[in-house]
């Protein structure tokens, strides 16, 4: 299990290096308000991603092993594609991007939301290192284009981003396609009803996804927000600022992808409790000390690296730093309860911080800007967690002192930094 956290860890941390690099080159080609305008791009894509994996999401983890891969396929491309289309009306109707985009948007969500099918089945088979490679391809591919493109002098529009998607998007699900054909020797054959399956998938997705719905709607509000109430190049600094200091949870993400992985090919309760215990306390030393140097950087670094207009990244930063580490704490055990079938714990969670971010969104974005947005989602981050973990120590009955910091836990990780330049990947 360690190699596995160590490579995912490592594929993901050169993957938030390569989302670093396409932030800096859109910043710096296309300023404030282009940066804004594919902050709001990414942002409606994940959300008609949210709605698309209701079939087909994360649950596909905990399915792929009970039920096989052919007969969850077509429920999950079906939906996919249901999802797509009704999001393009609703794009239209409520006018929240560009008109011109949204055609784009719901193709490239498609595309996305096949290789996140894909790479789901993928991790339930515990070929996790197939689809940590996908998940790597994806923003490597977005980068090698605009390079050419803008460095080249070409393309250099927002056009030239769209572009770049749709090669990166189109490439790794072919390869998906085939990484999954490959484990085809794999497959379990799927001896349930069909209509039994759809009822199990949709119960267990809207369960799960409704988590994933709720948080990210507490996650990314805030961007069509500021949009609304200030201009793209506010949202061009917030999605920065955001897409710098969320990257210390590639951290949690990677470590609960492997925990979650084990945890739906576990029988024994206690060992998947004191897993995440362990787990969730490793996650939090490392994003701590990884976050630490992010908060006291000063303006002008962010403005050299970013470019002219993006000194106030420092601030976003700071506003959602106590969030943003405690988050930590709920990636970890909200993976607990999806992989012993608990989802709806988890939409708790998310929705308790939900409610709490709307009044706070309405009255903090326009009353203090960006540091008002960074604050809202701050509080709403430490909202859920503690939702999370008071379900936990309920379920498990650990005390809270038990996830103090001790000297094993640090021994611990030593091992784990050390064991990442020693193994074998």
């Amino acid at each position: 299990m360690v190699r596995k956290i160590i490579n995912t860890i490592g594929t993901r941390a050169f993957s938030a290096v390569l989302n670093l690099l396409i932030a800096i080159l859109i910043s710096q080609y296309l300023g404030t308000i282009g940066k804004g305008q594919q902050g709001l791009i990414i942002a409606t894509i994940t959300y008609i991603l949210v709605f698309s994996n209701l079939i087909g999401g994360s649950t596909l983890v905990y399915l792929a092993p009970r039920y096989g891969i052919s007969a969850l396929l077509l429920p999950s491309y079906s939906w996919t594609i249901l999802m797509s289309v009704a999001f393009y009306f609703i794009l239209q109707l409520t006018q929240l991007i560009d008109e011109s985009f949204i055609l784009d948007i719901c193709l490239l969500s498609i595309l996305s939301s096949f290789i996140s099918i894909h790479s789901n089945l993928l991790i339930g088979l515990e070929k996790v290192k197939t689809a940590n490679l996908l998940g790597f391809l994806q923003p490597f591919i977005i980068l090698m284009v605009l390079l050419v493109f803008f460095i080249g002098g070409t393309k250099i529009s927002i056009n030239s981003y769209f572009i770049a998607l749709f090669l990166s998007f189109g490439f790794v699900f072919i390869l998906s396609i085939i990484s999954l054909k490959k484990y085809s020797k794999t497959i379990i054959r799927n001896t349930h009803p069909f209509r039994e399956l759809i009822k199990e998938m949709f119960r267990l997705g809207v369960l799960n996804q409704l988590a994933h719905i709720f948080q990210l709607l507490s996650f990314r509000m805030s961007y069509y927000w500021l949009g609304q109430v200030y201009t793209e190049a506010e949202v061009g600094i917030f999605s920065n600022g955001t897409s710098l200091i969320e990257s210390v949870w590639l951290i949690s993400r990677s470590i609960s992808l492997v925990q979650y992985s084990r945890i739906v090919n576990m029988n024994n309760n206690q060992e998947a409790q004191k897993l995440t215990l362990d787990l969730s306390k490793l996650s939090f030393m490392i994003s701590f000390l990884i976050l630490l140097p992010m908060i006291f950087l000063p303006s002008s670094f962010y403005e050299l690296i970013f470019g002219k207009g993006f000194g106030e990244v420092r601030s976003v930063i700071q506003s959602l730093a106590p969030g943003v580490l405690f988050l930590n704490l709920n990636i970890i055990i909200s993976h607990y309860f999806s992989g012993t079938g608990k989802y709806h714990l988890n939409s708790i969670a998310s929705f308790s911080g939900l409610i709490i971010a709307i009044p706070l969104f309405s009255w903090m974005i326009p009353a203090y800007g960006l540091w008002g947005s960074g604050l809202a989602s701050s509080i709403s981050y430490i909202i859920t967690s503690m939702v999370i973990l008071s379900y936990f120590r309920k379920e498990s009955g650990i005390y809270l002192r038990d996830f103090l910091i001790k000297k094993q836990d640090l021994s611990q990780a030593k091992q784990l930094l050390k064991s990442s330049f020693l193994s074998k990947n």
